[in-house]
């Protein structure tokens, strides 16, 4: 490339000079995982739409030229909008026959299968809070479908063949003496009711390579439980054919971008803990991915288990009307209670499409943004 891969943020209000964000330069970013905040109406989605639309236009300058995929969780249907998917080429896909399957073995560690099965197993309890009995029931069903297939978890030799689908494993559900109408049997019954994942495991392909350039999954009017496990199961796909792909290419100061993850509205989708989200926020760098994460409120990165805004370096704050000191001063470094006070002061009164920039250094910009359709 002749010159490194840049994104315009947008300009300095004080000096009028753009600010760049170059997710490729590790001497100014460690990692490439980014918070954008701000509630309705603050021109925060306008600002991640022209951010996403700029890492395609501009990929070519990638370390190697090579193709950005960019995944898309969209809660809001914000992302399936004519414009943005023709500024962008993106592919969307609703929640009927996703192309992909969330027991498709990869990966070779000893006993893959069974890992597959306990982590849907995992996932799906999170999701639909199920408890212990029902926890173990769902992986006895996920290990007799893959038996069903004739895919064993201690014969390496077998995990080649096709692997079962959600059909199947509501097969082996169905195929039971007894059938407790649980919330096991619920969170199923929906999935296989609303036939979200592909039943036929011959037209499903691997995840990554669906993510060929934007890819959109549009979770708009679904109930949340169903949208947060349809981010959890991929994701938790994601995060194992990342570990498949190996380190991403190094030139220098520069480390290429293979994928990059979006989750819109993600506050909902945090609150649950899954593990896989926190997992390739914290191991993405090495392989070359990115997480961009937004929401309304800096309280959402915070649960009782996680602490998300630690591994985020860029942050893209908008007016938002609650925050507290502890989190101005995680996002900021701040020193005194004068700093923490003066920052809020500034995040109260942000204009439309105006943010705080804060670099990977904690250096702090008041910036006017470069919105999605001054890009148009």
């Amino acid at each position: 490339p002749a010159e490194p891969l840049k994104v315009e943020f947008g300009k300095d209000v004080q000096s009028g000079e753009v600010i760049y964000w170059e997710p490729t330069n590790t001497e100014k970013l460690f990692n490439t995982n980014t918070g954008i905040i701000g509630t309705m109406g603050t021109g925060k989605t306008q600002f991640t739409k022209s951010m996403i639309t700029q890492l395609v236009r501009n990929q070519q300058n990638n370390v190697g030229g090579t193709d950005i995929g960019i995944l898309i969780f969209d809660y809001k249907a914000d992302y399936v909008k004519d414009e943005f998917v023709e500024a962008t080429k993106a592919k969307v896909y609703e929640l009927f026959h996703l192309p992909f399957n969330p027991f498709a073995v990869f990966g070779n560690r000893p006993m893959q299968p069974m890992h597959t099965a306990n982590l849907f197993r995992t996932t799906v309890a999170k999701a639909f809070g199920l408890g212990p009995k029902q926890q173990n029931k769902v992986r006895t069903l996920v290990m007799d479908a893959y038996e069903a297939a004739g895919i064993y978890p201690e014969d390496p030799s077998t995990w080649s063949k096709s692997a079962p689908t959600l059909a199947d494993v509501w097969a082996e559900y169905q195929s039971q003496d007894k059938i407790e109408q649980d919330s096991l049997y619920a969170a199923l019954d929906d999935l296989i009711g609303f036939k979200i994942f592909e039943p036929d495991t011959n037209k499903t392909q691997s995840l990554y390579d669906l993510v060929d350039g934007v890819t959109v999954i549009n979770l708009s009017g679904y109930d949340p439980s169903i949208q947060n496990l349809v981010v959890a199961l991929t994701l938790d796909l994601f995060y194992t054919q990342m570990h498949q792909q190996g380190s991403s290419k190094l030139d220098g100061n520069y480390r290429q971008i293979s994928k990059m993850i979006l989750v819109d509205e993600a506050d909902n989708f945090m609150s649950q803990d899954f593990d896989s989200l926190k997992k390739i926020l914290k191991e993405g760098r090495e392989f070359g991915v990115g997480t961009i994460l937004s929401t309304q409120e800096l309280t959402h990165f915070k649960t009782g288990d996680n602490d998300y805004s630690t591994l985020i370096l860029s942050w893209v704050i908008h007016q938002v009307a609650n925050i507290k000191s502890q989190e101005i001063k995680a996002i900021f470094n701040t020193q005194s209670k004068n700093d923490e006070e003066y920052f809020m002061g500034q995040i109260r009164k942000l204009e439309k499409h105006h943010s705080l920039c804060v670099d990977g250094k904690k250096k702090v910009i008041k910036m006017k943004d470069l919105a999605f359709w001054e890009l148009c």
